[in-house]
């Protein structure tokens, strides 16, 4: 007895040694493996804290478990994480593996997976890391002829997941925070029952700066038979729920060689009204558990036959009841009663343009002012036909003293009486007189604050008239903060715009007394140093293709930046992605203003903007203080005085921020002035010290004119003559986009002032000239000039005559004393006789 003690201790340690050695000897094969086929078959970047491998932590199953594996994109979303996952862990029967026929995986855990997947303007997904091979045919081939060598699974296990999702094709975005799903059930089997319990404790869906859903708790608990053989699924017991409403599910579905056959009913399990408002996002209805509600719901669907396409669906059907509803809030006045809702969505199989959707009833009453509204619409593909009616009044008042609306006073009278009839082909041909689309909305003291808008946004009265051909608003009377807008004019072709993506065409007046732009790209009640701040961090205004519009403006007085300007006047078109100025006038700094142009977002990479401006007697003082880009580039013009008029060709492209991109700045003009007076700028001040006289101090420039050139972002001056400083002087030069300076000022200056700098000249000077023509060198930085003194090409030849001269005149001088003339004229003799 001793003696087999003893060999089953041993046998039970040596099991044990094996248990704890074969993981560690094929741990790093199976590591090294795994590595491999998931960097040889996607294009992203994939790394992982730790691989383990255990026979001791779910003895006598193999544990495997892969801890911070974590893939990150390439290009296009380069250095964007797609997925981490915190732990996977996989418990599997280590004998099934062992025996050929197939694996047996008890269990698989994904705990804290995350995921971000996006799909870019270029509809790239990130997803998409699997490249395509011409191998693939053969793979599905050859799967299709394996053995019979299965992997079963009994349990999948998700604990606290988050996945987010945006798509800026669609604008469209949406999250899921803290999911946990568990699905237990023998998939070795047949036949068997699926035990499947899922919840989200957050979901969110977004569609522009629309909040469909947000923060919404969804769940589901059900019991699914499962013919595993024939891929048969049978509800059993199930409930779906999403916040408050709960439904249920019965039938069949099953997956067949070509699409899905089922059998299906959904119910609602509860017929509360407030079942159905829990869907309701909370920004919209406040403190819904306070919330008091009356009323019962029906809702049910049913959908039976076989889907494969969105030309062959199977039979079904929705239907949404709500009789005697009402909504009362306990701490508010007001109550919205007589909610009665019916929805029919019928089609009896087949194509998609068999759906018949049918509002029959949307009625309630807010206040003493009730509001209907019906619609029926058919063949919703080929040629949508729609027939409705909208008919009532809604008082903002009462609907803030029936809704809590934090921070917001809203009043106003809507009334509306709106008929539609006809299809959508009446409006591709244009058979306007065949269609019934007619109606008026009209708006009434409406008024709207919050302390965003602080001030409030206040429309006086607004009519809308709507016919089949148009929309023409009557009166448009509004204001917000200082700025006042009145309004009138046609919008043409709606219906195709609104149906068929088609354009949107119309002509409106404009008229405002006060226009502050500061104000309303402010929206807030700060200080004027703020909305500086806001100014600069605009972006960029894509202007939609499918829009013909004509604005006729006539602004009295608009502010923008520190800049006043009066008598706005002009024609703004919109069509083709462009906006088009059409000789818009004003009067501002002290002269006026016309310009003509376009700013084109046609080709959303390549925005631009091309102007033709021509200004008159503006005032370079006021110009500077009202342009903060004038003192950037130009900090001289801070200390001018006077008037000035140009014609400039100005063209850019524009960048994400709304600002021309400095590099393609191209353009150029003539600006003329009467007289400008500059004193005390850099350049000035430089000159006085070189030269040592404070008459430099000050300039000023009779009947100036300059042509300079815009290219690549530099200003090129051409060379022209001017009066200043009692002299005249040429100037031409450059300045670049880095602000450096070089320009050349040819001028004359008294001997007398060069003494001073006469070691920069290079060159002597004749004695007898009294003003030497120099060329002043400006370099350096707009900031930080730099001086230096040359002397002139053309003055040097003009020296070397007049030392000529003067060298000739000496020696004539010499020749006329009597003793020097004896001398030479024997020094003559002397070499005659010589030679």
């Amino acid at each position: 007895m001793k003696r087999f003690l003893q060999i089953l201790a041993g046998l039970i340690v040596l099991i044990l040694l094996l248990l704890l050695i074969i993981p560690s000897l094929f741990k790093g094969k199976i590591e090294q493996k795994v590595t491999e086929a998931i960097n040889e078959n996607i294009t992203a970047t994939v790394s992982f804290d730790k691989f383990s491998l255990s026979m001791f932590r779910h003895f006598p199953n193999l544990a495997m478990g892969l801890d911070g594996l974590t893939i990150v994109n390439k290009e296009p979303f380069a250095g964007d994480t797609l997925l981490h996952v915190g732990s996977f862990a996989a418990s599997v029967d280590l004998w099934s593996a062992i025996s050929g026929d197939g694996i047996q995986i008890n269990s698989i855990l994904l705990d804290s997976p995350k995921a971000w997947l996006k799909v870019n303007r270029d509809s790239v997904a990130n997803w998409d890391i699997v490249p395509v091979t011409e191998e693939i045919e053969e793979v599905e081939e050859d799967t299709a002829a394996a053995s019979d060598f299965a992997v079963r699974l009994k349990m999948f296990e998700i604990r606290d997941a988050s996945f987010s999702f945006d798509d800026q094709t669609a604008a469209l975005a949406t999250s899921i925070d803290d999911l946990d799903a568990v699905m237990e059930g023998d998939l070795s089997q047949k036949a068997t029952n699926l035990d499947l319990t899922t919840s989200i404790q957050r979901f969110n869906l977004q569609m522009e700066e629309t909040k469909f859903v947000k923060d919404a708790f969804v769940s589901l608990d059900a019991i699914i038979g499962a013919d595993l053989e024939n891929m048969v699924f049978t509800f059993k017991e199930n409930e779906f729920r999403f916040n408050d409403l709960s439904l249920g599910f019965d039938g069949t579905f099953g997956m067949v060689e070509e699409g899905y056959d089922m059998d299906l009913k959904l119910g609602a399990k509860e017929t509360s009204f407030k079942t159905l408002l829990s869907m309701v996002p909370e920004s919209y209805l406040k403190d819904f558990e306070e919330l008091q509600t009356d009323g019962s719901l029906t809702l049910e669907a049913v959908a039976k036959g076989r889907y494969i396409d969105s030309d062959h669906l199977p039979a079904f059907n929705l239907v949404l009841n709500v009789k005697n509803g009402s909504i009362q809030y306990p701490d508010l006045p007001e109550s919205i009663d007589d909610i009665q809702i019916d929805v029919i969505v019928d089609n009896p199989g087949g194509t998609a343009d068999n759906t018949v959707t049918d509002i029959n009833k949307f009625h309630f009453n807010l206040g003493s002012n009730p509001f209907d509204a019906s619609l029926h619409i058919e063949t919703p593909v080929s040629n949508a036909t729609y027939k409705g009616n909208m008919k009532g009044a809604i008082d903002l008042e009462s609907l803030a003293d029936a809704i809590p609306m934090d921070s917001i006073e809203l009043r106003g009278l809507i009334t509306t009486n709106l008929t539609v009839d006809g299809d959508y082909s009446m409006v591709e041909k244009e058979q306007y007189e065949d269609i019934e689309a007619n109606g008026k909305v009209s708006m009434k003291d409406f008024f709207f604050k919050t302390t965003d808008w602080p001030e409030g946004f206040k429309i006086a009265t607004a009519d809308l008239q709507i016919t089949p051909r148009a929309m023409e608003l009557i009166t448009f009377q509004s204001s917000l903060g200082s700025s006042d807008f009145n309004l009138k004019g046609k919008v043409e072709n709606y219906l195709s715009y609104a149906l068929k993506d088609g354009v949107l065409q119309g002509r409106l007046d404009h008229s405002s007394r006060i226009v502050d732009t500061n104000e309303l790209m402010q929206l807030s009640g700060e200080d004027t140093t703020q909305v500086e701040e806001d100014t600069t961090a605009m972006e960029l205004v894509i202007v939609p293709k499918n829009l013909n519009f004509i604005l006729n403006s006539n602004i009295s007085r608009l502010i923008y930046d520190k800049l006043t300007m009066t008598n706005v006047k002009g024609e703004i078109r919109i069509v083709d992605g462009r906006v088009i100025l059409d000789g818009l006038k004003s009067n501002m700094l002290n002269g006026s203003m016309l310009i003509s142009g376009e700013y084109n977002t046609a080709d959303t990479l390549r925005p631009f903007v091309n102007f033709d401006m021509a200004l008159e007697t503006i005032d370079i003082h006021q110009a500077v203080n009202s342009f903060s880009v004038v003192d950037s580039i130009m900090p001289i013009a801070k200390k001018a005085v006077g008037t000035v008029s140009t014609n400039l060709k100005f063209n850019s492209l524009i960048g994400n921020d709304m600002s021309p991109i400095l590099s393609s700045i191209n353009g150029g003009g003539l600006l003329n002035s009467k007289g400008v007076e500059i004193s005390g700028a850099k350049v000035q001040n430089a000159l006085a010290t070189m030269l040592k006289n404070d008459k430099y101090k000050k300039a000023r420039a009779e009947d100036l004119s300059v042509n300079y050139v815009l290219e690549n972002g530099n200003v090129i001056v051409k060379p022209f003559t001017t009066n200043l400083f009692g002299k005249e002087l040429t100037i031409s030069g450059t300045q670049g986009l880095d602000q450096r300076l070089d320009y050349t000022i040819k001028m004359p200056v008294n001997r007398s002032e060069l003494n001073n700098v006469a070691g920069l000249l290079g060159a002597s000077v004749p004695s007898s000239v009294d003003n030497v023509m120099v060329n002043v060198l400006v370099q350096g930085t707009v900031k930080d000039p730099q001086l230096k003194f040359k002397l002139d090409d053309e003055f040097k030849d003009q020296a070397k005559e007049k030392l000529k001269e003067e060298v000739e005149k000496g020696v004539e001088k010499l020749m006329e004393d009597e003793n020097v003339k004896k001398k030479v004229d024997e020094v003559k003799d002397k070499l005659r006789d010589l030679f």
